[in-house]
């Protein structure tokens, strides 16, 4: 996986943080906090970025993986059956920034929020 990877996360779900943090599915609203849980992913260095309803009854979640610095996508349905998953490494998104980045890179919650100001017009987030 690779650029590609994240050029295809990025069309078909958008940028992350670009979709909302808590989602209605059936009868119930679902936080990134609870859709982390309901995946078996709150013992880890899982982050949630957001969630989004797809065509067909379908959803995605976004998160952080930590533990091998890849923003990941889950597609799935109601049931909260995983359908599909995307993986891309952030240093995808973050270039020659992920590479100067030093213990960043090993820090889920800074290496995010270099991201995320390099996204929203931040410029490079390494010396911010």
């Amino acid at each position: 996986m690779g650029v590609q990877d994240k050029e295809i996360m990025d069309q078909r779900f958008g940028l992350p943080w670009t979709k909302p943090e808590s989602i209605e599915i059936g009868d119930r609203i679902f936080t990134l906090i609870e859709i982390n849980r309901a995946f078996g992913l709150a013992d880890g260095d899982a982050i949630g970025i957001d969630i989004q309803a797809l065509p067909g009854e379908l959803y995605a979640y976004r998160y952080y993986d930590g533990d091998d610095r890849r923003i990941v996508v889950f597609v799935f349905d109601r049931d909260l059956d995983i359908l599909e998953e995307h993986r891309a490494h952030i240093a995808e998104w973050l270039g020659d920034e992920y590479h100067k980045s030093g213990l960043v890179a090993f820090i889920p919650d800074d290496l995010l929020m270099m991201l995320r100001r390099k996204l929203s017009g931040g410029g490079d987030s390494s010396t911010a």
